[in-house]
């Protein structure tokens, strides 16, 4: 069973719309809730965390290299969290003052010496939710840059106010280092991943229906979809603008468990169900789970009912004496999940609630059950009303 390396928990204070509240990352990490209720934001300060951790690990290791073995004064788990939530304005880009209050850390009883020491801390990928545009404008973006610089170049310009102004990205820190990673695909894809890519075979099959390329010189992509085309005449490789929306979403998700995927890392997913139909949604939830059991630790923000009941089902099917019950509905043992890999978060109402999570019944999200039933009630008064004004 795949577990966290290391079972980290997290603080949140007045985050967006979050006003309080702390989760503990699993294998499988869920945030629900309505929208604006603070989901990206946990998810985008998390990734932030990683990054500041990831630096000061190598420090600390530095310092440990020198021969001083005393505990540096600066490394504290204290002043490490003030660090991240000092920073939380850069991560956003936000204006100055703007987010004074805001607080995102780890637990004062996080094991502070052994993370620093630990050999575990997992490399990080995010796919923010703004991924289609940016999977088909990232070479503009880079290249309007570097026109402006050079059109600059040649008038009486002050260079380095400009070039502070071109380079500084005017997004979140994690979308900024998506466009940065789509830019370098060309050199990103000479590398392999053997543990994932039959995932990435498995994506590309059952899911886009088609395969994803990149060349090699200029780093556009393309795709093929498997299909013929009508009368039987052989479908041509198109541009990533021409295909359909749900092939612009599963790109990067495709290319990473292709070429970069290691046991151990943390994959951020905002909104997984991004464009997808309903019959795929829970075909991601089971790819996810596959992917869980295979290594890989997952955090997502979802919107998608579809995605947390499946992922329900894996739950339940996970028990002893489900095996005929998975023979029955076509799942494999692979995709099944353990209430121990699971963590979900409900937030609302200024808060990070848990939710329960039981083999019996899987992730308990009220969030979805009560837009549900109000739907179906509003749905069968109007029905029946309408029918009985019919019949007078």
């Amino acid at each position: 069973m795949n577990k966290f390396p290391i079972e980290l928990t997290f603080q949140v204070e007045n985050l967006g719309s979050a006003r309080s509240g702390d989760f503990t990352q699993k294998p499988l990490t869920v945030f629900c809730g309505p929208n604006n209720t603070g989901k990206t934001w946990a998810m985008y300060s998390l990734y932030h965390l990683y990054q500041w951790l990831r630096s000061t690990r190598q420090e600390f290791r530095e310092e440990k290299a020198s021969g001083d073995q005393s505990e540096p004064a600066d490394l504290t788990l204290e002043n490490f969290n003030k660090k991240v939530s000092g920073t939380l304005e850069d991560l956003f880009n936000a204006a100055p003052d703007s987010m004074k209050e805001a607080k995102f850390s780890l637990h004062p009883d996080t094991d502070w010496q052994a993370l620093l020491a630990s050999n575990q801390l997992p490399n990080i990928f995010l796919m923010p939710a703004e991924r289609n545009g940016l999977h088909l404008f990232f070479r503009e973006l880079s290249t309007r840059r570097t026109a402006l610089l050079h059109h600059a170049s040649r008038e009486k310009i002050d260079i380095s106010e400009l070039l502070r102004d071109v380079i500084r990205s005017r997004y979140a820190f994690p979308i900024a280092h998506y466009i940065d990673w789509l830019n370098d695909l060309a050199e990103k894809q000479k590398s392999k991943s053997p543990e994932f890519h039959p995932f990435a075979e498995q994506l590309k099959k059952q899911l886009a229906g088609g395969a994803y390329s990149v060349d090699a010189r200029t780093g556009s992509i393309e795709f093929k979809p498997y299909q013929p085309r009508r009368d039987g005449k052989k479908t041509t490789a198109m541009g990533l603008h021409m295909t359909s929306s749900t092939v612009k979403s599963l790109f990067g998700l495709w290319f990473y468990l292709k070429h970069q995927a290691r046991k151990g890392d943390l994959l951020m997913i905002d909104e997984p169900e991004l464009n997808i139909h309903p019959k795929n949604q829970r075909q991601i939830a089971r790819l996810l789970a596959r992917l869980v059991n295979a290594g890989l630790n997952i955090t997502l923000s979802t919107h998608s009912d579809y995605i947390v009941r499946e992922l329900n089902t894996l739950i339940m099917l996970g028990q002893e004496g489900a095996e005929g019950l998975r023979k029955k509905h076509g799942y494999e043992e692979d995709e099944t999940l353990s209430t121990d890999q699971v963590a979900a978060y409900l937030f609302d109402k200024q808060a990070i609630t848990p939710f329960e999570i039981t083999p019996d019944d899987g992730i308990y999200a009220t969030t979805f059950d009560d837009v549900i039933d109000r739907l179906n009630s509003v749905n069968n008064d109007v029905y029946y009303s309408l029918q009985e004004q019919k019949n007078v």
